[in-house]
């Protein structure tokens, strides 16, 4: 007999978790977007962007054969993928 009462505690106890579970993850899921949409109205994104305009200083200090070089070599292109580009140019040849 005392079996069968543990046997139905535990089945009891997996329906209540299986029944709260999903509440559960739906509060954390807003917990984490509330607070994300929080941190981006702060600015906490904006940690990075001056990385986006310092070679634009760099391209602009550059002489004009240093700036003809790169837009030679790398135009308007990743230069790694412009590498890829001409390597395979260069072993079709």
């Amino acid at each position: 007999m005392k079996q069968f009462f543990k046997t139905v505690l535990a089945g009891f106890l997996a329906g209540v978790a299986l029944f709260i579970l999903p509440f559960f993850l739906v509060r954390v899921f807003v917990f984490f977007l509330l607070v994300g949409a929080i941190f981006k109205l702060m600015g906490g994104r904006r940690r990075g962007m001056h990385y986006r305009y310092a070679f634009a200083q760099k391209f602009r200090n550059m002489s004009e054969d240093d700036r003809n070089a790169f837009m030679q070599k790398h135009g308007n292109r990743c230069g790694y993928y412009n590498e890829q580009v001409n390597n395979n140019n260069e072993n079709n040849q």
